[in-house]
């Protein structure tokens, strides 16, 4: 396998596992606090959420889970020699990439209310509010898009 191809599997591996943790972490967090009823997690469950700017949303989790299932399902396919691998990672990619816009665009809406608007209810909103997994995870994803886009090829990545 070349040595561009193996970047790619490892590439494809590592953002199904982080997407997958990250939405686990998401929806732990957003099920104990709204649907459980109860707290959420200990003290230091909060502060690893929080230093990882995790938000408590339940949904989001359960896309960013999606995402990671995409992007781990292209690996298996990849590492296993099937041609259909790489549309996997090329889905994944593009997932990562729409819902980061997503909230890209909302984390703007916010900076217009907040600063341009100066709207009472975001008073003490700071652009740090609206990072999120998604966000980053996604920055990512445009990075590797970016540095692979002429190179996405059923041919070149399968060939050893």
């Amino acid at each position: 396998m070349k040595k561009d191809s193996r970047r790619k599997m490892l590439f494809t591996l590592f953002m199904g596992a982080s997407y997958i943790f990250f939405g686990l972490a998401q929806l732990i967090a957003g099920s104990s606090n709204t649907l459980l009823g109860i707290t959420g997690p200990g003290s230091l469950g909060k502060a690893i959420t929080e230093m990882l700017f995790i938000p408590p949303d339940a949904i989001g989790g359960l896309v960013l889970i999606l995402i990671g299932c995409v992007f781990t399902y292209g690996f298996v396919e990849i590492h296993s020699g099937k041609e259909e691998g790489i549309a996997y990672v090329y889905v994944g990619i593009l997932l990562s990439l729409i819902f980061a816009g997503i909230y890209v665009l909302a984390a703007f809406g916010n900076i217009l209310e907040a600063y341009l608007l100066q709207n009472e209810a975001f008073a003490e909103w700071s652009v740090l509010d609206d990072i999120r997994p998604e966000i980053y995870l996604g920055l990512i994803s445009l990075l590797a898009y970016l540095k692979w886009k002429d190179s996405f090829d059923i041919d070149d990545t399968l060939k050893p």
